[in-house]
């Protein structure tokens, strides 16, 4: 009997404990939970499946059966890896695995889209200021217009609230996504090429430029290769852009979101490229 009211015991303060630390994370608040999901999803799972979880080396995050899963079923995925060839990621923690999952959920409109509906500005506007002033469709796409260097931006919307659209505006690398990085490299004629990283190895490297065009440079001809720490996107919007501007450009993007049929991403294609 001593022996059974100690398990007992045990098993009360280990749920009391997991309580309490479920309790501390939602107290946190959804803001700083957003962030370090956000910092983990682009760390473990951008480079395969898109900044935007809309598919890249892997399957696309978006995708009717992914997002039928459940919360506990989707850690599970994280934890455990599947057969098709996802490894397990649980060395990163039951924490981590549910920021992660958390804010898939926002990439897959299932988040607090409360936001979606403060987008008050001109739409119209926004998608002058968009081809225009603020120059977003030299590098992303939009309902197939625009830039490719960076991700197409046609479904954006859908999937995030307004108040992230504009941060993910005026912060761009709040996190910057590792295949968006910018990368510079010399060769030893001279030349200088700065871009995001396609493909690369031991011994080649694929550099696609702003212009859109594809850079395929053996690393032996290279003097330097140098890996920054932001993106190709504009870092002065929260100064070029008056704020009703911006609330343009966030209206824009999220009516355009709502209202264009997403066509599957090609196999192969990659939309991670995120700024």
């Amino acid at each position: 009997m001593q022996l059974k009211g100690s398990r007992f015991a045990i098993l009360l303060v280990s749920a009391a404990l997991f309580l309490f630390a479920e309790m501390s994370v939602m107290a946190q608040g959804p803001g700083s939970g957003d962030n370090r999901g956000a910092q983990q999803f682009a760390t473990v799972c951008a480079s395969c499946h898109g900044s935007d979880g809309t598919g890249g080396k892997a399957p696309s995050l978006m995708a009717p059966n992914i997002v039928a899963l459940s919360d506990a079923e989707l850690i599970k995925v994280v934890h455990d890896g599947t057969a098709a060839g996802m490894p397990s990621f649980a060395q990163l923690g039951d924490a981590k695995i549910t920021s992660i999952v958390r804010y898939l959920r926002t990439l897959q409109g299932q988040g607090n889209m409360a936001g979606a509906a403060a987008a008050t500005g001109d739409a119209a506007a926004g998608r002058a200021l968009y081809f225009g002033k603020a120059q977003c469709s030299s590098c992303h796409m939009i309902q197939g217009k625009g830039g490719f260097i960076a991700s197409d931006l046609t479904a954006y919307g859908r999937s995030h609230a307004a108040n992230a659209i504009a941060e993910a505006i005026v912060k761009p690398d709040n996190p910057v996504a590792p295949e968006s990085r910018v990368v510079e490299v010399q060769t030893k004629t001279g030349r200088k090429l700065t871009g995001v990283v396609r493909n690369e190895d031991s011994f080649d490297i694929v550099l696609e430029t702003e212009d859109g065009r594809f850079h395929f440079l053996a690393r032996r001809d290279l003097t330097d290769v140098h890996y920054t720490d932001h993106s190709l996107m504009p870092h002065d919007y929260g100064t070029r852009l008056t704020p009703a501007e911006l609330n343009n450009i966030v209206s824009f993007l999220i009516v355009v979101g709502q209202t264009t049929p997403v066509e599957p991403a090609p196999p192969g294609r990659r939309h991670g490229g995120g700024h």
